[in-house]
This record gives C-alpha cells, structure tokens and sequence, in this order.
C-alpha cells in the first residue's frame, strides 16, 4: 500500500519468508510430536491411543509444513506468480472476507465453548475445567487483541 509514495507494511516476499519460517518452526513441532509418540513411555491409561494420537499429528504437521515451504520457494522463483500473490494479497475484497472469517470463527468458538462448558460439568470435572481454562485463554487472548489494536490503530 502507498501512501504519499511511502510504502506501508512489509513486501511480499518478506511475507513469504516469513511464512516459511512458520513452517519450518511448524516441522519442528511435528518432529516434537512423532518424538513423543515413539521414544516417550506414556503414563496415561489410553498409551497406545496416545501415541497414534501424537504421531498422527506430527506426521500431519510434518507433512503440511513440508508443503507449504516447498510451494512457497517456488512461489519466491516465478516472478509472475509472486506478482499475483501479492495483487491477490492486497485486494481488500480478498482481505474483508478473511477478516471476516476470522471474526466469525472467534464469535462461533466462543459460542461453543460455552455451550461445551454447560454440558462438561454433568459429564467430568476435569473436562469442565480445561474447558473453562480454554475458554479464559481464548477471552484474555481477545481482550488483549483489542487493547493492542486500539493502541496501534
């Protein structure tokens, strides 16, 4: 975006890089994750089902990350490509929609996690209680959200 011939905000392919980064600290996850599944005794009840649990995950996570930074390094070599990233990229059409997304998704969560919360606490205590944690989490996430774009907007 330019305003006064200054440009605003970082280009696409610091964007890119960035988002692979967050891959790369993604692979790092999953490998985490499959680690844990099969050089970890796990003490819980459900073991087995615990480990396919993690090394499910981590095989996911590793194989999504692996993806999107393959994708995005060809995305960084084809200058066409990139060009109509960054045009899709800045298209507020395009940027409206993922807000809204995004806000609706929030609203929708919040929505469920209390209706989650009503039902938890007739089928488990502790379920109750990591719903209620995640529940504080997710308004103290969105309570921080908003002091910080109030600031900054």
């Amino acid at each position: 975006m330019l305003i006064n011939n200054v440009k605003l905000g970082k280009s696409i392919e610091q964007k890119i890089k960035l988002r692979i980064l967050y891959s790369i600290i993604l692979l790092i996850l999953g490998g985490v994750s499959l680690y844990v599944g099969t050089c970890i005794p796990l003490a819980s009840g459900n073991a087995d089902y615990s480990s396919g649990y993690y090394v499910g995950l981590g095989c996911g996570l590793i194989a999504a990350a692996i993806i999107t930074i393959i994708k995005n390094l060809r995305l960084l070599k084809n200058k066409e490509a990139l060009k109509q990233r960054e045009i899709y990229g800045s298209d507020e059409r395009n940027r409206m929609i993922g807000l809204k997304c995004w806000s609706y998704a929030g609203y929708a969560m919040f929505i469920l996690l209390y209706i989650a919360l009503l039902f938890a606490g007739a089928v488990n205590v502790v379920v109750m209680n990591t719903i209620l944690v995640t529940l504080a989490g997710f308004a103290i996430c969105l309570f921080i959200s908003r002091l910080i774009l109030n600031k900054i907007m």
